[in-house]
């Protein structure tokens, strides 16, 4: 199989696992928690909704009071009348407008922050495991461009299709009211509308959820090509990643246009039965007016309202496609906040009891990443650390020393097992006082788009500049700083790119040294130094493990030669156990190992 169709694959099993789950109507009515914050300005709304509705409604009537009182009559004093009542409503009709916009508009806006301010809460705190398989793409389409589909809708549509279902049932009563003849033409014309409607509107509505998930996938494309734009030319693979980013814009493409065709035929349908039966009620009120039984006036209103329901249907009909592009919005937006974090605090966390002296138990411990359950990653691990202690994790790529890290900064749940933390089981613990009482530094730091400052404090960010600088002494990286332009106040790029990997090492390093913690995980912490910045802080981080317990991950074992103990992994088990000669001595992998290295 090739890179293109694992990816594929990859994105077709990703887009199934966030199908929404729930039904089209519970994922619009799990929005109306979010509304009812502002039901204030919502009823503002409605109110200035039905002024609205109503002048353009009266309008008839005061057309039809022109045409029989006024120029039938030959009474200029009625036109004078009529005409300032028509300049009343109109004046009525704007201010209602105003209301409308401005309050719909507000509470539209407010809505949609208040999703994304809830969608990106809910991700921080969803675990790791569901993140191996969500695409970071996907998951900004549906906080961008899915909730920006459902503003326009809040904002526009949903006000247009409310004000223009009250026009066009007001309209038809009055049609009723006036001429029993009508309602005979209107049972037979609905009908014919709303059929076609319901059946339109689920397909359109399938087309248009398919469309935002090509949406979707252009996002990851482009995010994945952006972000990888060394990769790319350093290998020369300009030309097929174009291709392959033009590939995705032509299926978001095909999609789209098959949404649009959808409503292009919906609103087609529509007009068409519409205009039909406005004929038939021209052609019944003519009839009625030649034989005498209605006055001109009342055909007047009759055209008034004739055109009015087809304007309304008209614009009900374009509305569909848009409240149905907001549906499929929707239910995107409600599935991931429904995706529930297999990671659950206990109800009543306890505190970690005595932080300063941290000691690990690892009892039958095994596991198996989410993504890869048939694959053990850790195999009935035992182990026991004492408080202060040094222990160096040794053995070849993907033998299981990171996923040891993350399961004990419960990243993940065992399998089976237990983790226990100065005795106490790490799921009866608060997550907050366990990972504040441990520092990590990563084989891969993690920088964000902001100031060397920023980066630093990112674990303290009430730190002062004093400790700031001191925690870049240490991690000797105090001297590059200070050698900027701006210090501290130095921006760093989108991931750290302005800094070379060193660099973005010991800012890794400098952060846990600022949060002072008292149980270190330090994975391949000098790996992206050079000999010369290695030996430094190897110094600093020698300094930094005095009376810590340290876990340390490396492939030098130069650099953990003098552990207290170090720790042989291999296929997810712990195949040894000792010091540097005892394993030497015992174990044919490690003097694999360190002949490789030592010759």
């Amino acid at each position: 199989m090739s890179f293109v169709d694992s990816q594929s694959t990859q994105k077709q099993t990703d887009i199934k696992r966030l199908e929404p789950s729930a039904a089209s109507l519970s994922s619009i009515r799990f929005f109306i928690p979010f509304a009812m914050v502002y039901r204030r300005k919502i009823i503002g709304a409605c109110v200035a909704l039905l002024m609205v509705s109503g002048a353009m409604l009266s309008m008839g009537q005061g057309l039809g009071y022109l045409v029989d009182k006024g120029l039938g009559a030959g009474d200029p004093a009625i036109l004078d009348r009529a005409v300032v009542v028509t300049i009343m409503i109109a004046a009525l009709l704007a201010i209602g407008s105003y209301l409308r916009a401005v309050l719909v508009n507000q509470v539209g806006e407010s809505i949609v922050a208040d999703i994304k301010r809830t969608l990106f809460a809910h991700m921080v705190h969803l675990h790791l495991g569901w993140f191996e398989t969500a695409r970071v793409g996907d998951l900004l389409s549906r906080m961008n461009t899915d909730t920006t589909i459902m503003r326009e809708v809040l904002t526009s549509s949903l006000s247009g299709a409310i004000r223009n279902v009250m026009v066009l049932v007001g309209g038809l009563v009055l049609l009723i009211l006036a001429s029993p003849k009508m309602s005979m033409v209107v049972a037979v014309v609905v009908p014919l509308v709303v059929v076609p409607v319901i059946y339109m509107a689920r397909r359109l509505r399938e087309a248009s959820r398919l469309a935002q998930e090509k949406v979707g996938d252009l996002s990851v494309s482009a995010e994945e090509s952006l972000s990888s734009m060394r990769l790319i030319h350093a290998f020369g693979q300009e030309t097929t990643q174009k291709r392959h980013f033009a590939g995705r814009v032509d299926e978001a493409l095909k999609a789209s246009l098959r949404s649009v065709h959808l409503r292009g035929i919906l609103s087609g349908i529509i007009i068409f039965l519409v205009f039909c039966g406005i004929a038939i009620i021209l052609w019944i009120g003519g009839q009625d007016l030649m034989a005498g039984t209605i006055t001109a006036g009342d055909l007047s209103a009759f055209i008034f309202y004739s055109f009015l329901i087809a304007s309304a249907t008209g614009g009900l009909s374009e509305l569909a496609g848009g409240l149905q592009r907001a549906a499929g919005a929707a239910d995107r937006v409600s599935s991931l906040l429904q995706t529930q974090s297999e990671l659950i605090e206990a109800e009543n966390p306890a505190p970690l009891p005595n932080p300063e002296a941290i000691n690990v138990s690892l009892t039958n411990l095994n596991f198996s990443y989410p993504a890869r359950a048939d694959v053990p990653a850790l195999h009935d691990i035992n182990l026991h650390i004492t408080a202060g202690e040094r222990v160096a994790l040794v053995g070849p790529s993907g033998a299981g020393k990171s996923t040891l890290f993350h399961l004990l900064l419960r990243f993940y749940e065992p399998d089976s097992g237990e983790i226990r933390f100065n005795h106490v089981p790490s799921q009866a613990l608060s997550l907050h006082s366990l990972r504040s009482a441990i520092g990590l530094v990563p084989q891969e730091p993690a920088l964000f788009s902001a100031s060397l400052f920023e980066n630093i404090a990112f674990g303290m960010p009430e730190a002062r500049l004093e400790d700031v600088r001191l925690a870049a002494q240490k991690a000797e990286i105090l001297p590059f700083i200070e050698g900027l332009p701006e210090g501290f106040d130095s921006f760093v790029g989108e991931k750290g790119i302005r800094l070379s990997g060193g660099q973005k090492q010991r800012i890794a390093i400098a952060r846990v040294i600022l949060r002072n913690p008292h149980l270190l995980l330090l994975d391949e912490a000098t790996s992206a130094l050079d000999s010369v910045s290695e030996a430094a802080v190897q110094r600093a981080l020698t300094n930094l493990m005095q009376g810590r317990t340290s876990l340390v991950i490396a492939h030098r074992l130069s650099t953990i030669i003098d552990a207290d103990r170090i720790l042989l992994m291999d296929n997810g088990q712990l195949v040894g156990q000792g010091t540097h000669d005892d394993l030497l001595t015992n174990s044919p992998l490690y003097r694999e190992l360190a002949l490789h290295q030592f010759g």
